[in-house]
């Protein structure tokens, strides 16, 4: 009887254990500074690099089509910025962003390896009056072989998604 039950203590420490090393760690933290009037139904989106550098073109593709993707999710129609449909224009500002090392990620539990992407966002009506701000931290400090920093791309997706339809409880 003592066996089994040290078997099945096992089995639990195991389960835990998957659970845990396959749920990434992403999270993003939303600070809304000045909250949407209104909820927003279509948006202009425009990020901006306020790095110095630190986003490649690559980087800052993939992001505007991952937060494209998150905010259409969630209902929120993304247009061009030339489009003449009258809409919100959403400005980011990425002031940090740094993948970090999966690797260490990977090997520590510190918090080694930490990758970063911090963003100030700016809401404007169709006539370029502010209207709405918030402020967005997203990190990932470990997950399945270190994480993946796209989760922390998505994490502020849906992050910028629930401040612009006023869900910022």
């Amino acid at each position: 009887m003592r066996r089994r039950v040290a078997t099945s203590s096992r089995a639990t420490g195991c389960v835990v254990l998957a659970v845990v090393l396959t749920t990434g760690c992403a999270t993003a933290s939303l600070d809304v500074l000045v909250p949407v009037p209104v909820p927003i139904d279509n948006v202009k989106l425009v990020i901006e690099d306020e790095t110095r550098g630190d986003v490649s073109p690559d980087q800052m593709r993939n992001l505007k089509r991952t937060l494209t993707a998150e905010l259409e999710q969630s209902g929120i129609e993304v247009l061009a910025p030339s489009s003449t449909v009258p809409a919100a224009r959403v400005v980011g500002r990425i002031e940090s962003f740094d993948p970090g090392l999966r690797a260490l990620r990977f090997i520590s539990r510190y918090g080694f390896g930490t990758g970063v992407l911090d963003s100030s966002w700016l809401v404007e009506d169709p006539y370029s009056n502010a209207v709405a701000r918030c402020r967005i931290e997203g990190s990932i400090s470990m997950g399945t072989f270190g994480g993946d920093f796209q989760d922390v791309q998505e994490e502020t997706g849906k992050a910028l998604a629930r401040f612009l339809r006023g869900d910022i409880r």
